[in-house]
């Protein structure tokens, strides 16, 4: 097959229900392919067009609204006899010859994650261990194996079979981790921190989230995200006109500030802001912007409450005025925004700025985006309102995003 041939394969791309749309149109946008199944609700999208190379350079947590991301073919298995796992064999093994994979470490089989392709579990649990046998008779299963096998099966009597890049994958079924809520935490917030935690920081989070260190919860009431941190031994200082709920009231660990998060300024440089409030979402970019350039907090966590219509262009705008704006005070930037399983009509951030020890340098934004890209951001960052305070230097002036500090407090004797 040439390079100019048409892929006889297609992405199968996990979601949550009611974002195929938006997660069809971010398959577009990153492989150039138009996707052929983006029917509502259905949890899952077909884009034709795809290839094994592109597999393993395309990593599932650099894609927002997509939870698995799966080499497949264009044409899925109908099963419409008793006997599935001959059929689902047969075209897993026809697949994995014309990849030219010998083997896989595992085979999965899935389903959507909507009402419908819940009440397929008990059929995937019955077919897994069997294809599963199947595979390991053929000696197609190997530990050391760079692919995972899935079998993707649909309400509509259908499957898909294909692999994923084991490297670049969700590791979890159906992409969705499996986090417990805590019997103490305040509300189910803590979940979704819990999870970004997992989602962006990997192998690195017990560098990132160290006992003693400094943080600003945003928005914090009733406390999930402050909890969070707290049970972390990170001392918190939860921004909020409302109450803290549970263990938070009148905890060492945690100091209650009575105001609004979008006039709150650290008077020294913390290790973590999060943010979780509801607000626009150009608002709240403009607010992590105005923290990154200021270099008020070494790591930030924020959540985006996506409009109804054109959610996929909204998490857009704001990450190109976020990155815009550190470009522009020629700070090296890491982002990454992803829907998180705990989010809902959201999405949850990861920011840091890349500097030569960080840890999440390979993730950085270069300065050198496309012309058209890059005009777009700047663009958008300019249309949007600055920070109106006065800038302390020259230096500072340099980047209409950064403000002068708050002045010191002089210490009572």
């Amino acid at each position: 097959m040439t390079p100019d041939t048409p892929s006889p394969q297609a992405w199968l791309a996990y979601c949550r229900a009611g974002f195929e749309r938006d997660l069809g149109e971010e398959l577009q946008a990153r492989f150039h392919c138009a996707a052929n199944n983006t029917k509502d609700n259905s949890g899952f999208v077909i884009a034709p067009g795809a290839r094994l190379k592109a597999l393993g350079e395309t990593a599932v947590a650099t894609l927002t609204f997509a939870r698995q991301l799966v080499l497949t073919h264009t044409e899925p298995v109908v099963l419409t006899g008793n006997d599935r796992v001959n059929p689902l064999l047969a075209k897993l093994l026809e697949f994995l010859t014309f990849n030219h994979i010998l083997s896989v470490t595992d085979c999965w089989v899935e389903y959507p994650d909507t009402n419908d392709g819940k009440a397929l579990s008990r059929a995937a649990k019955a077919i897994e261990p069997r294809l599963r046998e199947a595979l390991t008779s053929q000696n197609k299963i190997a530990g050391h194996a760079k692919h995972r096998a899935h079998v993707f099966i649909t309400p509509d009597k259908q499957a898909w079979v294909g692999v994923a890049d084991m490297s670049m994958s969700q590791p979890d079924p159906l992409g969705i981790p499996r986090i417990r809520m805590p019997h103490d935490a305040p509300s189910r917030s803590t979940l979704k921190l819990a999870e970004a935690f997992q989602v962006f920081l990997g192998d690195n989070i017990d560098d990132t989230l160290q006992p003693d260190m400094r943080a600003v919860d945003l928005g914090a009431a009733p406390g999930g995200w402050t909890w969070q941190l707290m049970r972390r031994g990170i001392r918190v200082t939860a921004v909020d006109n409302a109450d803290l709920k549970g263990d938070l009231v009148d905890n060492a660990m945690v100091k209650h500030l009575r105001m609004d998060g979008f006039k709150y300024s650290p008077h020294v440089s913390v290790d973590w802001m999060v943010c979780d409030m509801v607000e626009s979402p150009s608002r709240i970019a403009r607010l992590v912007a105005t923290w990154l350039v200021n270099d008020w907090a070494r790591y930030i966590i924020f959540n985006l409450k996506l409009p109804m219509k054109k959610r996929h262009a909204e998490m857009l705008r704001c990450h190109d005025m976020i990155a815009a704006a550190c470009d522009e005070a020629g700070k090296p930037l890491v982002l990454q925004i992803k829907q998180l399983y705990h989010d809902r009509e959201e999405v949850t951030g990861f920011a840091t700025l890349a500097t030569r020890r960080s840890k999440f340098a390979h993730n950085r934004i270069d300065s050198g985006r496309t012309t058209a890209t890059k005009a777009v951001a700047n663009k958008t960052a300019s249309s949007e309102a600055r920070p109106a305070a006065k800038r302390k230097s020259a230096a500072a002036s340099t980047s209409p995003w950064s403000v002068a500090p708050p002045p010191k407090q002089k210490r009572k004797r």
